[in-house]
């Protein structure tokens, strides 16, 4: 049964997940898996993202390497209602598809990026502005879509033999470009909890 440790801090404007089974933490190998195989563990996964009270939020995960990944898997939601917000659906339109998600490198090249395609059955385009927003009013189905193609690119990421030895950082931050999307990041450029800013 899966079950989950939650904490807060300052004020609780964060709040800390862990994430557990039978007595025993998850680690990231474990989760990087189910997000893609698992739909009843990223149901579970969804619905803890759904319920937090926070309008908008961050995401933010400590980095990971391919050495590390058998360590408990944990995340951070940073309340942030900044983020509720206008949103920008012209800024990675070229890379848009007929797909529910799409994941292609950012401007510099050293981050990829996980992103949320414009469904044409939806009309509120308001719903890709940032998480919260995404999984509490996009489709089911496309929800489960997007955490597929995040945990695929981390494990494509940590399976590179050229960075295996090199820390990953995975979040959402959003200030610069109003719709969705997962970094994958070889530092914590835009992480606003600091102790996950180390390195594993």
């Amino acid at each position: 049964m899966l079950e989950t440790q939650i904490t807060t801090e300052s004020g609780g404007r964060i709040t800390k997940f862990a994430l557990r089974e039978a007595g025993q933490s998850l680690s990231y190998r474990v989760v990087i898996q189910r997000w893609q195989q698992c739909e009843e563990f990223r149901t579970f996964f969804i619905n803890l993202l759904v319920d937090i009270p926070y309008v908008a939020y961050r995401w933010e995960v400590p980095a990971v390497t391919s050495a590390t990944a058998e360590r408990a898997f944990e995340f951070v939601l940073f309340d942030y209602p900044r983020l509720e917000r206008h949103f920008d659906v012209s800024s990675f339109s070229q890379y848009f598809d007929d797909g529910d998600v799409v994941t292609f490198p950012n401007l510099r090249g050293d981050a990829p990026l996980v992103v949320p395609c414009p469904r044409t059955d939806v009309s509120d385009h308001s719903i890709y502005a940032h998480l919260a927003a995404f999984v509490r009013r996009a489709p089911t189905s496309q929800v489960h879509a997007f955490w597929q193609a995040v945990g695929k690119a981390l494990d494509e990421r940590m399976s590179d033999r050229r960075l295996t030895e090199f820390p990953v950082w995975l979040s959402t931050a959003g200030m610069g470009v109003a719709w969705l999307h997962v970094r994958l990041d070889a530092q914590p450029k835009y992480y606003g909890y600091a102790p996950y800013k180390a390195k594993p």
